[in-house]
């Protein structure tokens, strides 16, 4: 009987079960598709990539618990949802002579209906959507997949089969006990309950919601103003000040709303506008700190999905731009001291050996693999190029000396990304000959200098414009003996890097490099004969690093074309799955209570629409009603959520600029819609439901 009951119930409700059902089967086919990607056949064909596949999988491990948590809370949201929708059927049951235990019975076969059902369907829809990322995570890491290849992780399967079970084992106990604790009475009479408003006053709702404004407005201007870079009280302060603004901001939104069109009295007095707008005054008061927090989880959802996407974009599309060698070894020889200025690193008898090969990395590398037994370096590569980046010990030019010249700051132009005391560091300089010679191993065009002048060479997007600007200033250095006017600027890299490394650097002619000028760092390109002399040429250089063997060059960092892919491409990955994986959780948790507590709204009110119909409105005009107050009840979360992620992203954007240009327009129209493809529905889904439930009565 209590299985019959059940299953006749969930078939009898099955729209009161949809959005349920919808919420569980998307949760299901997300968790499973993500915790799968590093269990699959195809990703054995990833290779140099797997220590990559390894971070992913420990960071997808490590947030499905934070995601497990969402989706639980989700659930037991929901099944409050179906209970509360419920209670006077159940009072009805025990009028008829049944226990409270049998009433549990039936609500816990049909969780298990409900639930049993979403869980086929969501690993179904899992496993096709783990077919996309495997062919996709393949794309990214430039791997060919022989074939079809499906795959199924029995891992991930059981691993998901088991957190909802176990969620909808707490939902079930959570249901348990409602029913437990509701007196017949309370049951009988749910429908006939009424909300008790928080805020009353009108004028004062008008007061609270200018306050409001302001309170998010300051807010937005600590952040733009301090950043991100550094923790500070103002960052504090800023977030304190936004979340305090958003729950007054929805505290007092009803209020205003209804303050503002009675101001409008046509408008008001218009058809349903005077109903709508209380009925969406009762439902925004009472539930003003589910909205906030709504706000605030879509601003994180929003903010992460843009952010960790466009950074990704950022960090692969210079790829090619910096990886025009095959390797290049560093050498560091010198750091800046902000009370000391520039001193030489200490080295030892490793200092001694590079200064015995008069600072000639080739000569020096070629020797330290042949005294350690590694291998002949020169019959791995075919060209070379070395750039020493210096330092004038008597008279070296700084930020500062630019900033005069220019006559604005660095930081005018890079805002927070620059740290403080920037302007005491030196300004590298480097032989024209040298530059020239890297530029050409990369098969770049030379640079030409006139006479009397020089050229500043930087990689950095961050200070591009500042250097622009200062070429149009045209101010002249003195270098040593000589004066040389600043002609012109060039962006390209003269290194293998993941990143931009090279903040800028003086070139000038070969003779007007001061006689007092210091290794600061030196760089050595080489492009390899094959693929495989590339990885040769990287052990070589990793095994001179990491000897203690005297007599042997000083190597800090080996990068070679193939590593630097694997990184950025592997990170990328990494930010960009764990930004999706994020953001489509909180997007759908946020959009499926909203539609919760709408439809729960609409079962309570159903008398109140039936009692319009009665008085003759037009049916049309209920439905406006309705849709006017979902509406409003999902776009304002929303819209104040994108003013929220404008500000923090324009923020990001700043901090991202170190790694390079974060082109965030195109990134914030794709996620808009996909952000409106998922809110969209469940917004549909939530009209058309509570169209019926107001039809009903």
């Amino acid at each position: 009987m209590h299985a019959k009951l059940a299953f006749g119930n969930v078939r009898k409700s099955i729209r009161d079960f949809g959005v349920y059902f919808i919420t569980i089967l998307l949760g299901v086919a997300v968790f499973y598709a993500f915790n799968s990607i590093t269990d699959q056949e195809a990703m054995s064909f990833i290779g140099t990539a797997n220590k990559m596949m390894e971070l992913l999988g420990i960071v997808i491990n490590g947030v499905s618990v934070f995601i497990v948590a969402i989706l639980a809370f989700l659930v037991i949201y929901a099944d409050r949802f179906l209970i509360k929708r419920r209670k006077k059927e159940f009072g009805m049951y025990l009028c008829l002579g049944m226990r409270q235990s049998d009433v549990i019975k039936i609500t816990a076969l049909e969780t298990l209906i409900v639930g049993a059902a979403s869980l086929a369907g969501g690993l179904l829809l899992g496993t096709l959507f783990s077919q996309a990322l495997l062919y996709l995570t393949a794309s990214l890491f430039a791997v060919d997949v022989p074939g079809f290849v499906f795959g199924f992780s029995a891992a991930a399967a059981l691993k998901t089969l088991a957190v909802f079970a176990a969620i909808f084992l707490i939902a079930a106990l959570a249901n348990s006990r409602t029913i437990m604790k509701a007196k017949l009475i309370d049951l009988l009479h749910a429908d006939s309950r009424n909300e008790v408003m928080k805020l009353r006053s009108l004028p004062l709702s008008l007061v609270l919601f200018i306050v409001s404004c302001i309170i998010i407005g300051i807010s937005y201007k600590l952040l733009i103003e301090n950043g991100l870079l550094e923790p500070s009280p103002e960052f504090a302060a800023a977030t304190a000040l936004v979340c305090i603004g958003t729950v007054l901001f929805f505290y007092s939104l009803s209020g205003f709303l209804l303050r503002l069109i009675q101001i409008i009295r046509p408008v008001y007095l218009r058809g349903l506008n005077m109903f709508t707008l209380r009925q969406l005054n009762s439902k925004v008061n009472t539930t003003f700190l589910s909205m906030s927090v709504i706000c605030i989880t879509l601003f994180l959802a929003i903010t992460s999905v843009c952010g960790g996407i466009g950074i990704c974009n950022t960090m692969t599309a210079g790829i090619e731009k910096a990886t025009s060698y095959s390797a290049t070894a560093r050498t560091v020889f010198g750091y800046y001291n902000a009370n000391d200025g520039y001193l030489a690193e200490d080295l030892g008898s490793f200092g001694e050996f590079a200064a015995s090969k008069d600072y000639d990395m080739l000569r020096g590398l070629e020797e330290s693999a042949d005294a350690l037994g590694e291998g002949d370096i020169g019959s791995l590569i075919e060209g070379a190029a070395q750039i020493d980046f210096m330092v004038d010990a008597e008279n070296s030019i700084t930020f500062d000396d630019l900033d005069a010249a220019l006559g604005k700051t660095a930081k005018d132009y890079a805002g927070q990304a620059i740290s403080e005391g920037y302007g005491a560091y030196p300004i590298y300089l480097l032989s024209l000959s040298q530059a020239n010679r890297a530029l050409e191993l990369a098969g770049k065009p030379a640079i030409v200098l006139d006479e009397g002048t020089c050229a500043i060479i930087s990689d950095s997007d961050l200070l591009a414009d500042y250097y622009r600007d200062l070429v149009k200033a045209a101010p002249s250095f003195q270098i040593g003996d000589a004066s040389l006017s600043l002609a012109q600027f060039d962006d390209r890299y003269l290194e293998t890097t993941p990143f931009p490394m090279n903040t800028g650097a003086l070139v000038i002619p070969d003779e007007a490099m001061p006689s007092s000028a210091m290794h600061g760092y030196s760089l050595l390109d080489v492009q390899c004969v094959s693929d495989e002399a590339e990885a040769e040429f990287e052990r070589i250089c990793d095994a001179i690093q990491d000897t203690d063997t005297a007599d042997t060059w000083p190597l800090s960092m080996t990068l070679t074309h193939q590593s630097v892919l694997d990184q950025s491409v592997g990170l990328s990955t990494v930010i960009a799955y764990l930004a999706v994986y994020i953001g489509f959780v909180l997007v759908m948790a946020c959009a499926a209570i909203l539609a919760i507590q709408q439809l729960s709204e609409a079962s309570d009110n159903a008398r109140r629409y039936g009692l319009l119909r009665k008085l003759g409105t037009p049916e049309g005009m209920i439905d406006r009603s309705l849709f006017a107050q979902i509406a409003i009840y999902f776009a304002f979360p929303l819209m104040l959520a994108i003013a929220h992620s404008v500000c923090a992203l324009a923020v990001v954007t700043d901090v991202v600029a170190v790694f390079g240009h974060l082109d965030i327009g195109r990134m914030a129209v794709m996620c808009a819609v996909a952000f409106f493809i998922v809110y969209g529905a469940y917004f549909l889904i939530t009209y058309a439901s509570a169209r019926r439930l107001a039809r009903s009565a």
